[in-house]
């Protein structure tokens, strides 16, 4: 550490306090940029992508605002996966590096913020420590897809920073600062449509902007605050509505149950999400579905709800933290917490908790300030207390952060936690396939079917399965089944024409991936099979489309590349096959046979010698 960042520190601790919580923070998730992709949204997000798995490109950018991908419209967050590939290369690392300075700089950015707001130094220390190193944050940090959360939250910091810079007498350009940051944020993720609300709140404590809201005349202090946000607020509408538009009944698998039911599970899970901040055990990427909960627990908690929400306002003069406080918990919490719909995979997730936290926290830090200002009997044993809170999130975080390694060991303690979801056990299943364990895998999607028993999507999988094992003729029979079932489905024919190759019945299966095809026009696997089909019959040049059409959708593949490269040299294009291999090496440098077929192209072409 250099003599002049010590001096300006010793003049400035809010600034050494920062850059403290910003290394701690990295260094608690640093174990994280090791770890391998998780196979829910990882691989469809990224290598999956073909927007993003090619590393970035002004088509891909303009692509990323231009394209609804999987139902989302975050050109932002596709872009930022196209930068950790130019810079770190392919694979998982670079998005992992990213996702751990991101939240490691929020955590500084968060401490500035409050401190701005309040000069509150150890406060806002403990408020910011807390929604750093809180084992919920797990996540949002290591599943690189949840990308969203660290990068929204990054403009969400910068934006609450904007907005204490102007809350005194403002310039003209005031809100246009952020207007901007919360445009780029929902680009990133959309949930940021509580910000202006947030602002508000700030605006009441501890700003005090406009005195009491609820106070006589209090309408003519606030008029003006509410004016100068409706920028904002439109902001929300419009992207309220275009996630409404996009998104649909993106998701996971459907919990089927009335429009009745899941409004009165909204309160429940509240208590559950309060839950899980103050007692932080059993934490796992997927929960059970909580359809089942009791009437008496549905009608109990939204009374709790409002009874927290009363106190909170009666002491609202007193003590204006604790309405603040909890109404940031409630609205940070609104646009995800799960009624409307409802699904297995996002009914209840530890992500939802990165923004709302802070308002519990918040509450926590000024709490135990007030309890050693009343008592200095109290001062130790408080501040003792708070760091035992903070060395327990500490230890229960580094704890919790192997889980995330890869998609196997996830899945197996999701398993543990949830033995009854069937997603749970697909997903486990796929993992075990993933990773050779074919058998244990079939054994766990044929139970992921037992508990949803004729579900298409666990039908394929299981086929799939079944295939690696040799068992084509149950493998067809499933994927005939899935098709019966959902006959629109471009994924079931595909893997119904890998089913008939296996037989042997090779004008099926050409007939299977033409369907396929014809459903999705696009669709990668299907046109590197049917290439493959082609390449293998001896017509190189009817492979040779599919095959570029596979690595147009799939540009992070390296088998695609190879095998273009290996159409293009049967059609005598050596300086493309020796391109398409490069290619190939460059994504999977240690692929089986890849650099002696570069060898021998390159002799072809006549770029190197023999003795070369």
């Amino acid at each position: 550490m250099s003599e002049k960042f010590i001096r300006f520190s010793a003049g400035r601790p809010e600034f050494a306090i920062a850059a403290l919580l910003f290394v701690l923070t990295a260094v608690l998730f640093w174990p994280a940029t090791g770890y391998d992709y998780i196979n829910l949204d990882d691989h469809l997000y990224i290598p999956e992508n073909p927007m993003v798995s090619g590393g970035f490109s002004w088509g891909g950018a303009n692509q990323a605002f231009t394209t609804v991908y999987e139902q989302w419209w975050l050109p932002l967050l596709w872009i930022s996966y196209m930068a950790d590939i130019e810079l770190f290369g392919a694979g998982p690392f670079g998005h992992h590096v990213v996702n751990v300075l991101l939240h490691a700089v929020n955590a500084g950015l968060l401490f500035w913020a409050l401190f701005r707001m309040t000069g509150a130094r150890w406060r806002c220390f403990f408020v910011a420590a807390l929604f750093a190193w809180h084992p919920l944050r797990m996540e949002s940090v290591a599943w690189i897809t949840e990308r969203k959360d660290v990068l929204s939250g990054a403009f969400f910091m910068l934006a609450l920073l904007a907005h204490v810079r102007d809350a005194a007498p403002p310039p003209a350009r005031r809100m246009g600062r952020v207007f901007a940051l919360m445009l780029l944020g929902l680009m990133a993720k959309s949930s940021l449509v509580v910000l202006p609300f947030l602002l508000l709140l700030l605006d009441y404590w501890p700003l005090g902007r406009g005195g009491d809201p609820w106070g006589r005349g209090s309408w003519g202090s606030w008029r003006p605050l509410v004016a100068e946000k409706i920028p904002l607020f439109a902001l929300s509408a419009i992207f309220i509505v275009l996630t409404l538009i996009t998104h649909g009944t993106a998701g996971g698998e459907h919990v089927d149950t009335s429009l009745a039911n899941r409004l009165t599970l909204i309160a429940p899970n509240y208590w559950s999400y309060l839950g899980k901040i103050f007692w932080p055990a059993r934490l796992t990427i997927l929960y059970p579905t909580n359809v089942a909960t009791s009437w008496i627990v549905r009608l109990l908690a939204p009374l709790g709800l409002l009874i927290l929400t009363g106190c909170a306002w009666h002491f609202r003069k007193a003590k204006p933290v604790l309405l603040v406080g909890w109404l940031w918990f409630l609205m940070a919490l609104a646009p995800v917490v799960r009624g409307i719909r409802f699904d297995e995979l996002s009914a209840f997730s530890d992500r939802y908790t990165y923004l709302p936290g802070i308002g519990i926290g918040w509450i926590l830090a000024w709490a135990a300030a007030e309890l050693t200002e009343k008592s200095r009997r109290l001062k130790g044993p408080v501040v003792v207390a708070c760091g035992l809170v903070l060395s327990a999130c500490l230890v229960r975080a580094h704890e919790q952060l192997p889980w995330w390694r890869n998609s196997l060991v996830m899945f197996q303690r999701a398993a543990q936690l949830a033995p009854e979801s069937h997603f749970v056990r697909n997903s486990l299943g796929l993992a075990l396939v993933e990773t050779g364990r074919v058998e244990e895998g079939a054994a766990q999607l044929e139970q992921a079917l037992r508990l949803l028993p004729g579900h298409p999507v666990y039908l394929s999988h299981l086929g799939a399965a079944w295939l690696k094992l040799g068992r084509a003729e149950d493998a067809l029979a499933l994927q005939n089944e899935a098709i019966r079932l959902r006959p629109n489905d471009a994924n079931y024919h595909n893997n119904r024409g890998k089913a008939l190759m296996a037989l042997g019945r090779k004008d099926e299966a050409q007939g299977a991936y033409e369907e396929a095809l014809r459903l999705a026009p696009a669709h990668p696997e299907a046109h590197y099979n049917l290439g493959f089909l082609f390449y293998e019959g001896g017509r190189a040049q009817d492979a040779l489309p599919h095959f570029q059409a596979a690595v147009a959708g799939r540009p992070g593949n390296a088998t695609m590349w190879f095998n273009l490269g290996m159409a293009q040299a049967a059609q005598g294009n050596y300086a493309a096959a020796i391109s398409c291999v490069r290619r190939a090496l460059a994504l999977e440098p240690q692929m089986p046979n890849a650099r002696e077929s570069l060898r021998r192209l390159e002799l072809l072409q006549g770029v190197a010698t023999p003795t070369n």
